[in-house]
């Protein structure tokens, strides 16, 4: 049998769009440690990550 061929839904491959996954986990991690240690030393301050 011949497999119909499938036209993909995006111009993103399974690859990038895995690292990409990854990398917005990390930022994600590395917000909130920032915020945790900025909490325990008394600072306040606003963190913005940039996308």
């Amino acid at each position: 049998m011949i497999k119909k061929a499938q036209r993909p839904t995006s111009n993103i491959s399974e690859g990038v769009a895995f690292l990409l996954r990854g990398a917005k986990k990390r930022r994600s991690m590395a917000i909130a440690s920032a915020k945790m240690i900025n909490s325990d030393i008394g600072i306040s301050a606003k963190l913005v990550a940039l996308k």
